[in-house]
């Protein structure tokens, strides 16, 4: 039950962040999440790290809003998701995936009642759980594939990608079908 209220909060808060219109309150809310980084004992360095993981995506976001909003609105758009990055560090933190898989399925028990239409909230977590579980494996794959070619002294960049996706696709799939062959030999329809 506390990780639900952990990923009601989440969810709230990250409505709110990106709500708000004000630099100064955004300033506020910025040394609120510096402040529960603290109290969830989360190391800077990993922030960091995690921050600089993303950071590409934002700067992208930002300069694509920079050609479709006034400035002020793109460096609004760059605040809201660089504060909703730290909210999800200090969350991830905090919550493991399978207490996240049981918080989503508590949240979607109320699915069951709608029996015609056959949603299980176990269903739901167990996919929750999988997804989340698999991330860090395809970033490893991808990784790996990428340091293999850079070995083979290929440049990595546009023109090369089809190098990089093609083992990386084939990966993806041949690890869903062992997924879906494992669960089913355990009897999971």
């Amino acid at each position: 039950m506390i990780n639900l209220i952990k990923l009601l909060i989440l969810l709230a808060y990250s409505v709110m962040i990106f709500l708000i219109n004000d630099f100064v309150i955004l300033g506020i809310c910025f040394c609120l999440n510096i402040a529960f980084m603290f109290i969830v004992r989360l190391p800077v360095k990993q922030a960091l790290a995690f921050i600089l993981g993303v950071l590409p995506f934002i700067v992208f976001a930002a300069i694509i809003n920079l050609f479709l909003a006034p400035p002020k609105e793109a460096l609004l758009v760059t605040a809201h998701l660089l504060l909703a990055c730290y909210a999800v560090i200090c969350f991830r933190q905090n919550v493991t995936p399978m207490k996240l898989a049981n918080a989503i399925e508590t949240l979607c028990y109320p699915l069951k009642i709608f029996k015609p239409l056959k949603i299980d909230p176990k269903d739901i977590s167990l996919m929750v759980c999988i997804s989340i579980t698999f991330i860090p494996i395809l970033v490893r794959d991808f990784n790996q594939i990428k340091c293999a070619l850079q070995a083979k002294g290929m440049k990595i960049n546009a023109a090369n990608m089809k190098y990089i996706l093609r083992p990386f696709l084939y990966g993806i799939f041949k690890r869903t079908n062992e997924i879906t062959n494992a669960l089913k030999s355990k009897c999971y329809s």
